[in-house]
Parts: C-alpha cells; sequence; structure tokens
C-alpha cells in the first residue's frame, strides 16, 4: 500500500539525486502539485517541469511556503545558500543531502535552526535502490523524522543513525561501495569473456551472479 502525504515539499538544486528523490516519490502517489524546485539553471527548470510535471522557480523566497526543505546542491554552496535561507524558515523541516556537512555546522548557518535531518542517500538512490543514513538534531520530533523516513524510503531504504560519526561510516560503505560492486562485476565479466562467453553473455552472467549471491547474503 502506498503511503499517505499530507504535506508539501521543496527542493532547493534540481540535480541527479533531487530527481531521484522526485521520481520516487511520484511513484509511491505523492502529487506533483505539491512539489517546487528552486533551480537557478533555466534548461535544468524546463526539464524538471516538462519530464517530472513539477513548479520550478529561480527564486529562493517560494520555498517558505513549503513545509518540508530538501537541501539538495553541491556542499560548497550550502553554507551561501544557508544565510540566504535563514530568515525564510520558521516551523518548517529541513532536510541536507550535501555530503560531508555537519548538521551542528549548517544548523549555526541557519542562525541555530534545530528542525533539521542530515541525510546520506547512495548512488542507487537513482533508480529507488539506495540506502540513506539519517541523522536528526535532538529538537526533531518523532513526527518530523517519520516525514522524513517516508520522503527517503521512496529512492529505496533507510537507516538511522543516533550519532552523526556514524555517518562517516555510512559514506565510506554505501557511498564509496556501489563502485567496488562495479569493480568485482567488470572483473567477473573480464573472466567469463576469456573462457569464451561474448560480451553480452559476460555482463549478464556477472550481473545475475551478484544479484543472486546479495539475495543469498
Amino acid at each position: 500500500m502506498n503511503p499517505t502525504f499530507h504535506y508539501t515539499i521543496g527542493f532547493i538544486g534540481g540535480g541527479n539525486m533531487a530527481t531521484a528523490l522526485i521520481v520516487g516519490l511520484k511513484q509511491q502517489g505523492f502529487n506533483a502539485s505539491n512539489l517546487l524546485v528552486v533551480e537557478l539553471d533555466e534548461t535544468k527548470r524546463a526539464d524538471l517541469t516538462t519530464r517530472l510535471g513539477v513548479k520550478t522557480t529561480q527564486h529562493l523566497n517560494v520555498i517558505a511556503q513549503y513545509d518540508v526543505i530538501v537541501l539538495a546542491i553541491k556542499p560548497q554552496q550550502l553554507k551561501a545558500l544557508a544565510v540566504e535561507l535563514a530568515p525564510l524558515l520558521n516551523t518548517q523541516l529541513v532536510i541536507s543531502i550535501a555530503a560531508g556537512i555537519r548538521a551542528n555546522d549548517l544548523s549555526r548557518w541557519l542562525g541555530a535552526y534545530s528542525s533539521l535531518i542530515r541525510a546520506m542517500p547512495n548512488t542507487p538512490a537513482q533508480i529507488q535502490a539506495g540506502i540513506t543514513g539519517l541523522y536528526a538534531l535532538p529538537k526533531v520530533t518523532e513526527a518530523q523524522k517519520g516525514i522524513a523516513t517516508q520522503i527517503l524510503n521512496t529512492a529505496g531504504d533507510t537507516l538511522w543513525l543516533n550519532d552523526e560519526q556514524a555517518l562517516d561510516a555510512v559514506t565510506a560503505i554505501s557511498g564509496s561501495g556501489p563502485a567496488y560492486v562495479f569493480y568485482l562485476i567488470e572483473a567477473l565479466q573480464e573472466a567469463a569473456i576469456q573462457l569464451g562467453l561474448n560480451a553480452e553473455q559476460a555482463k549478464t552472467l556477472s550481473i545475475k551472479t551478484f544479484k543472486g549471491a546479495s539475495l543469498l547474503a
């Protein structure tokens, strides 16, 4: 059964991860009219509207009308953005998916804002098969945690952590892990080709072997 959503979501940044979450949300029945993407790039705005049917704008102030704000921009852009965003915040839940930016640092940049969750999705989230580590500041309510879980679960599974430092381990394992998996699959493919299979057969055999082994693990 699909979840019921009773809130609106504004994304700041319209890159790959924001797009993945929007796709996942829509697949779970989230109404596109309750989504907004703030994006400076005109081409990206047009693409998001055409392809996903969401509202887009280049004006940050519109985000104040939304219940949940997802920060989906590059880490090096976050501090400057936070200074602009701070005056627009009241009771919204803020979720940051910017890698490497500590929750307390972001809270400080946002004027000591405390309704803040840090999320670390990995690349398979782009096909709704990811795993996301989540950490919340102490004043975040259980209801707000539930909202974050509901949103991030549309891109795969979620794992809540009581210690923000544990997100570093999440980054090391689930963030970097897919690259090692790709390497192993490529090695299996090369071995299969050397044993006489063609490229397509080798690819299918390697991927299916890895998938089956993962399900058995």
